[in-house]
């Protein structure tokens, strides 16, 4: 597995036969940037433009494009290249050779528009187990105490999401993490250095 990120919570994992998944590529990431990048697969983990953006879902031209009931709404009659196939909270997936479940993430309560679903994702790739936690203010979910994960993608950006603090003692949750990815570290300067610096000696964090 190989995994390149993006801005925000942007990414794109790469199983060993080729198969590419994007995930929350949005606005965040300018359609100039993705300039030859496409995806066989795509997750937007709820409605918010930062996760969901048409004109990022357009270039990235992904086959099949899984959204909840929200964002499919919002799409309407928009004509898309993509096979749009409707996910929910609890649903466990196959998508080409990797495996997908779908939990619910608390969002907390500074949202001003709050999504009715807003997903995380433990996602199975090869050999590897993936926790990817979106935009998760509280710890929320799925129980992650007897979870062995090879890595964990942790929003550290604080108001909207878990700050350095909170990530790091929901890191501390987990039965293990071999690595933690930060994400969503640039709503407050300084967030993601103060989340290395809290887990130094604990965790392993890129």
């Amino acid at each position: 597995m190989k995994f390149t990120k993006f801005e925000r919570s942007g990414v794109i994992f790469e199983s060993e036969s080729g198969f590419l998944l994007a995930v929350d590529i949005a606005n965040k990431t300018s359609v100039e940037e993705l300039e030859g990048i496409k995806a066989d697969a795509m997750l937007s983990s709820h409605i918010h433009g930062d996760h969901f953006s048409l004109d990022q879902i357009k270039k990235i031209k992904p086959r099949e494009l899984y959204l909840n009931h929200e964002c499919i709404e919002i799409l309407g009659e928009e004509k898309l290249d993509s096979i749009i196939k409707k996910v929910k909270i609890g649903d466990k997936i196959v998508i080409g050779d990797i495996e997908v479940m779908f939990f619910g993430a608390d969002h907390g309560p500074n949202v001003t528009s709050r999504p009715k679903e807003n997903f995380g994702f433990l996602i199975k790739i090869d050999d590897k187990m993936v926790y990817f936690a979106g935009d998760m203010f509280l710890p929320s979910g799925i129980d992650v105490s007897n979870l062995e994960v090879d890595y964990a993608f942790l929003p550290v950006g604080t108001f909207y999401t878990f700050g350095p603090q909170e990530a790091f003692d929901f890191a501390k949750q987990f039965k293990k993490i071999n690595k933690i990815v930060s994400m969503h570290y640039d709503i407050e300067p300084g967030s993601q250095e103060k989340f290395i610096n809290l887990c130094s000696g604990f965790f392993d964090v890129e």
